[in-house]
């Protein structure tokens, strides 16, 4: 059974110090060989997001490594829609807006996009019906021995919420491989909306995939990188998501977590901040108020044992009064008309990790 360590926002303790505790009891921190580079994955929040991870927790996890020896960095890769993050520029902006540089964080922040080395990973004996092939992968993030992912726990309006293994099955590929995966949750316009034909969609595709013919929206399928603009640009709600598209999003989700892990040859833990549990994530802008009340920190060195842990942990924390009439279980899942627990299961058949876990508090 796999072992969650955990640490309560509940007791006294600075979450600074409960977040060095976890390192030492998960011994991750004693693993670290000096002058090793250490590849630390995060989502550094969109431009216009406020409940993105908070600086200072990336900078303990930082300093921990720096006191074993080890040489970290900060890496994300760019986004598959227009916004603060779709090119390395961009993103660096919108990381150092929101206190990511390296005189706050105290390592270097390094973007990788398309044009940087990359590996292909194939997908093997694919399962519930996932025709994804291949996944593509910075080598930026397989080449160094220890891998550390830190995930804020947020809900996700496609895959219910988003954890570590969002964050390794969309944040650790190339745009391609993430449009590979969204093919699956295109948005489709919904002919019995009343569409006024305000070209707000059209204005808004960034690959002009959308015209307006005879007032009524037509997209180009062929020029459509399913980044889901149409959908979140429009007032009447004409654009919708395809029945099933959000589980099936979550089957490839979980291939693509697979995918990157067989890739990756080193030592990965998993810290998941569950805190500032909004509705939306953290490319979201706003992403909204949170829904419950900050639980804590986990470590794991199993993705969909903390993955789970966490929606466990966000279910007994006491809700916001106003915040949401959904109930327990699966919190964030039911938020978003879906099942977060696809993208688990799917990852435990693959063989990455065991939804069975035994939480340890430190």
């Amino acid at each position: 059974m796999a072992q969650v360590f955990f640490s309560s926002y509940k007791g006294d303790e600075n979450p600074l110090t409960g977040l060095r505790h976890l390192f030492d009891r998960s011994a991750f921190a004693g693993m670290i060989r000096k002058d090793e580079p250490v590849a630390i994955k995060l989502h550094m929040g969109e431009k216009g997001n406020i409940r993105h991870l908070r600086p200072v927790l990336v900078r303990q996890v930082v300093d921990i490594i720096i006191a074993k020896g080890g040489k970290p960095f900060l890496t994300d890769t760019v986004a598959n829609y227009p916004g603060g993050r779709e090119s390395k520029a961009k993103y660096l902006d919108t990381a150092a807006r929101n206190g990511f540089v390296e005189a706050t964080v105290n390592a270097p922040v390094m973007i990788t996009d398309d044009d940087d080395e990359l590996q292909t990973i194939p997908i093997k004996d694919a399962i519930e019906g996932c025709k994804l092939e291949e996944v593509k992968v910075p080598s930026l993030l397989l080449k160094p021995p220890f891998l550390v992912v830190l995930s804020h726990v947020k809900g996700h309006e496609l895959t219910g919420f988003g954890g570590a293994l969002k964050n390794l099955g969309m944040g650790c590929v190339s745009t391609e491989s993430k449009r590979a995966q969204h093919y699956v949750n295109m948005p489709i316009f919904a002919e019995e909306k009343e569409c006024n034909a305000c070209g707000k969609c059209v204005d808004a595709c960034p690959t002009k995939a959308i015209t307006l013919v005879d007032e009524k929206p037509q997209r180009a399928a062929a020029e459509c990188t399913y980044c889901g603009t149409c959908h979140f640009k429009c007032p009447s709600d004409c654009w919708i998501w395809p029945p099933g598209s959000k589980e099936k999003l979550q089957v490839y989700l979980g291939h693509a977590a697979s995918a990157v892990l067989s890739g990756y040859q080193g030592k990965a833990i998993f810290v998941n901040f569950i805190q500032e549990v909004v509705p939306y994530c953290d490319c979201a802008a706003p992403s909204g108020n949170p829904v419950v009340q900050d639980v804590g920190i986990a470590v794991s060195f199993d993705p969909v044992a903390i993955d789970k842990a966490s929606l466990d942990l966000v279910d007994k924390s006491p809700i916001i009064p106003g915040a949401t009439s959904a109930k327990p279980p699966d919190i964030l899942g039911k938020m978003h008309h879906t099942s977060s627990l696809v993208q688990l299961e799917t990852a435990e058949k693959l063989g990455v990790g065991s939804l069975k876990y035994k939480l340890v508090s430190v």
